[in-house]
């Protein structure tokens, strides 16, 4: 029963937020209801609360990285003469699950200057285009900040 009133408070909420209470809104709010109580939900290691904790600082840090990304492309935008330093990089994953998998690749891409190429067959790298940094490992740290925030709340 708590989990309908949870689909249901998120889905008022994202009606609040957006301004109109459509039908629409209340669908569209009690599908990120459900997707939200799928991922919290699950038989994990961290209570609830711990886990909501690990989802906003997972929107934190993501945004912090954004905005460095954006000022570091902005910058090699703006030189007369930039020195891009494209590489492909293979990152080791610590994440199991496709979702997981997915959500890194989906938020890499959101990046500018790193877009996510693909998935080994065994699972075990991830393969991304960079453009920003000079040391492959410095953006393989990237990717990795990004993975331990995404199991920040997955596990």
């Amino acid at each position: 029963m708590s989990s309908i009133l949870t689909i249901l408070a998120v889905a008022f909420l994202w009606a609040f937020l957006n301004g109109e209470a459509s039908t629409f809104n209340l669908f569209v709010g009690g599908l990120l209801g459900m997707l939200l109580l799928s991922i919290l939900q699950r038989e994990q290691t961290r209570s609830f609360p711990m886990r909501v904790v690990a989802i906003v600082r997972f929107v934190v840090q993501f945004v912090a990285e954004l905005l460095v990304a954006n000022a570091v492309i902005a910058m090699l935008a703006f030189r007369p003469r930039p020195r891009f330093h494209p590489h492909i990089i293979a990152v080791p994953l610590r994440v199991e699950s496709d979702f997981a998998i997915s959500l890194l690749s989906a938020a890499i891409t959101l990046l500018p200057g790193t877009v996510a190429m693909g998935v080994s067959s065994d699972r075990a790298y991830l393969y991304a285009h960079a453009i920003g940094a000079a040391d492959p490992d410095d953006s393989r740290a990237s990717v990795t900040r990004i993975e331990s925030l995404i199991l920040g709340f997955m596990n």
